[in-house]
């Protein structure tokens, strides 16, 4: 009779099904998740900025460590909008993008470790509340609001990766004039 065995030497044989199948075992679990139990190294940041004619800066983020910010989630909202034009229309979008650099104003904002209890701190640094930011971005996402407390989440699945000392901002460009939005980035370190 022939025996698999498991390789260590503490002499455990695989378990075989009636259809001659190894049996195995598989956990599936977003990336997200993994690198959150394991590393320790999922984060979470939330911007907040007053809303007013033109563009304002919700959230802008700086990769200042020397392993990529990997993007899993985006999530933003206006809420208490006034003045312009009203919902919807093709003035008023939020817009993701890259390479802007931070110039000065706005608030330190800290990204939050979502593995409760986790001493690590992810080496970006944060701004909200509007700072003001030197070049033009590159666009990579926009979405048009349709209503007052209208909620948007984009998944990127990790496709969006900012490499060290380089940048993302989530901004607002529209025609009101007062209310606040909200947002929040969903990031992982070194993967």
């Amino acid at each position: 009779m022939e025996q698999i065995k498991d390789g260590t030497g503490k002499g455990y044989l695989a378990r075989v099904d009636s259809d001659n199948r190894l049996r195995t075992y598989a956990k599936s679990a977003s990336i997200q998740h993994v690198v959150s139990e394991h590393e320790e190294e999922a984060y979470q940041v939330i911007g907040i900025a007053t809303l007013s004619a033109g563009t304002v800066v919700a959230l802008h983020i700086k990769n200042i460590s020397n392993t990529n910010m990997v993007v899993t989630y985006l999530r933003h909202q206006v809420v208490g909008a006034t003045g312009g034009t009203s919902f919807p229309n093709t003035s008023n979008y939020f817009t993701v993008g890259l390479t802007r650099t931070y110039s000065s104003g706005g608030s330190v904002v800290t990204p939050v470790n979502v593995f409760g209890g986790s001493g690590n701190q992810a080496e970006v640094t944060a701004y909200h509340g509007d700072p003001t930011l030197a070049g033009t971005a590159q666009e990579i996402d926009r979405w048009y609001t349709k209503s007052d407390g209208d909620m948007n989440t984009f998944n990127k699945e990790g496709a969006l990766i900012i490499p060290p000392n380089q940048t993302m901002e989530v901004s607002y460009v529209g025609d009101r004039t007062g209310g606040t939005i909200y947002t929040r980035v969903s990031f992982i370190m070194g993967s």
